[in-house]
């Protein structure tokens, strides 16, 4: 059981939860499980699509919603309370029971007892009005809660929820029902490559090698940089494009292996878990991850039979799973915290004696509006970085320059060439 009592545990009540609307299968969830753990719901004998289940509560307030078939729901019937992040939630308010009445009380789990001792969740029973604001409720229920539960910290409970449910859902699941998939040939030319991603508004798109007859790998911003930059060591300023004109993708990746083996192509199998689709994403550094079926029901490892379905994204997942949890995002604790008190990004949370204070971990790279596009274009290559703020001399944010903006600047010149 996830709910463990200490030495100084306050009085628990016996709590009935009731959902009346079917389902096949339910489960609780509240503020009392710190929205992580979920209590399994039992039908009741001879009440069709009733589902009970019994929960000790400590007095106070308390917060929680249903999971029915793998939806969150909440019963209408029943009061109800909006959190601080717009999601409706029920609500109930567990009285405390004097010395004399606390005597054990045994529970009917198939049928509403009428004993004094066991608070019921059903219909009118809590129909009272709401508590003035969350702020009153939370700080009841968050005291109680805090000296009756211990189920580990929020980063652990958080990692743990997160790794259960991408492991549970796949990548083909990323696919939409409907849309379009942008796939460009090696044959086509640098600048022109640019121009039609700059048309399309995408970042990067698979390459095509029509010779092999497969996707051989990923052309984005980052390609464009690293191409101007070795061009401009070789060709005059005001000839950088003529050059880029002059190259194929197939040509370019040519030159480029002459020098330093090519990336390999990271994809992922539509069968793959959402859990490894972000570990491989991670591990190859990659902004997008082409998901591509190979081979037909003769035999599913014919590489010449290459079908491109989507292109995945860390930003895919992260969205994927907001979906599923856009109902109650409190049952990952992790979420719900401060970005300032986590420590991602260039700064972290430290201790001193006056307190917490903000310490800088890693350099934060900035750009000032003067900086030459040679030098920010190195910049972004080199501190591995997808955009560059750029400040002013007082070190105020005035704008943001990004990899994808650079792509821009081909679609102009390609422009002015046609």
């Amino acid at each position: 059981m996830f709910l463990h009592q200490q030495s100084t545990t306050p009085q628990l009540i016996p709590t009935r939860f009731l959902w009346r609307y079917g389902g096949n299968q339910v489960f609780l969830c509240g503020s009392f499980t710190r929205w992580v753990d979920t209590v399994p719901m039992q039908t009741v004998e001879g009440s069709p699509g009733l589902y009970s289940c019994v929960v000790s509560l400590p007095p106070g307030y308390h917060q929680y919603k249903f999971i029915v078939d793998g939806e969150w729901r909440h019963d209408e019937a029943q009061a109800c309370l909006p959190d601080p992040m717009g999601n409706v939630n029920n609500w109930i308010f567990v009285k405390a029971v004097d010395a004399q009445s606390a005597g054990q009380v045994p529970l009917n789990l198939n049928r509403p007892s009428n004993t004094s001792n066991v608070n019921f969740v059903r219909g009118e029973e809590h129909k009272r009005s709401a508590p003035d604001g969350d702020t009153d409720m939370e700080t009841s229920s968050s005291a109680a809660e805090s000296s009756m539960l211990i189920i580990g910290d929020e980063v652990s409970f958080t990692r743990q929820k997160v790794a259960e449910f991408l492991s549970s859902h796949t990548a083909y699941e990323l696919v939409p029902d409907s849309g379009k998939v942008i796939i460009l040939d090696t044959q086509l030319r640098i600048q022109t490559a640019f121009h039609a991603l700059y048309e399309q508004g995408i970042p990067a798109a698979p390459l095509w090698d029509s010779v092999r007859r497969q996707i051989c790998g990923m052309i984005s911003a980052s390609d464009f940089i690293d191409a101007i930059n070795k061009i401009r060591l070789s060709s005059a300023k005001s000839q950088i494009f003529e050059e880029l004109d002059a190259h194929t993708i197939a040509t370019w990746r040519a030159r480029k292996a002459s020098q330093s083996p090519l990336k390999k192509l990271v994809w992922l199998a539509p069968e793959e878990n959402l859990k490894n689709a972000a570990l491989i994403c991670l591990k190859g550094n990659c902004s997008l991850v082409p998901i591509i079926a190979i081979g037909g029901k003769s035999n599913e490892n014919d590489k010449s039979d290459m079908r491109l379905l989507h292109l995945a994204s860390l930003s895919a997942i992260l969205s994927f799973l907001s979906r599923h949890f856009k109902s109650s995002m409190v049952a990952f604790p992790l979420l719900a915290r401060p970005l300032d008190s986590l420590p991602i990004g260039t700064w972290q949370v430290s201790k001193d004696k006056n307190g917490d204070k903000m310490q800088r971990i890693s350099k934060l790279h900035t750009i000032k509006p003067n900086t030459k596009l040679t030098d920010a274009l190195n910049l972004l290559l080199e501190a591995n970085v997808s955009s560059l703020p750029i400040v002013n001399d007082r070190g105020a944010l005035i704008d943001i320059y990004a990899r994808s903006d650079i792509i821009q600047l081909a679609s102009d010149s390609a422009q002015r060439h046609h």
